[in-house]
């Protein structure tokens, strides 16, 4: 009697349930490569150069006397003395500008990003049948004790 007791009494406690497990691995590679080339390059010459060439005569005709004639260039003087100057001016003006300009610029970038994520989920449901279980206890329990103190004085 009392091992149909504890057997009765294993069956109504134990509880029915239900449980579900969700794992979930998410890994995520994100790979970013980034180049920027830029080739500058400027080169500038500016020669200037001037010239001059000048030639100057100069005549100086200084009379001595009036009295005596004579002809330079087709021209009639008298007595005079006659003094010529050549003048020769080569001027060279020269200026020379070089402006060189070069810059190169290179980037580079390489970015690497890695996300990994592990989610587990659990469901746990409980069967609804506990409060009809509860129920069928206090009403076993009840009937216990009925049978016991009906039956206490053939037990013995």
């Amino acid at each position: 009697m009392k091992n149909l007791i504890l057997i009765l009494a294993s069956t109504l406690l134990i509880a029915c349930g239900a449980r579900k497990v969700n794992k979930e691995d998410k890994t995520e590679d994100k790979t970013t490569v980034e180049v920027v080339t830029q080739k500058d390059s400027v080169n500038e010459v500016v020669n200037t150069e001037i010239k001059y060439n000048v030639e100057t005569q100069e005549i100086e005709v200084t009379p001595i006397d009036s009295t005596k004639e004579f002809v330079v260039e087709n021209k009639k003087y008298f007595n005079a003395r006659i003094k010529i100057k050549n003048k020769k001016d080569n001027t060279i003006y020269s200026k020379d500008n070089k402006v060189s300009k070069t810059s190169l610029k290179r980037a580079r970038t390489v970015t690497k990003e890695t996300k990994k994520e592990k989610i587990k989920t659990v469901d746990k449901k409980e069967a609804k049948t506990l409060t009809f279980y509860l129920s069928l206890w206090i009403m076993l329990l009840i009937l216990i004790v009925w049978l016991y103190k009906k039956f206490k004085s053939k037990l013995v």
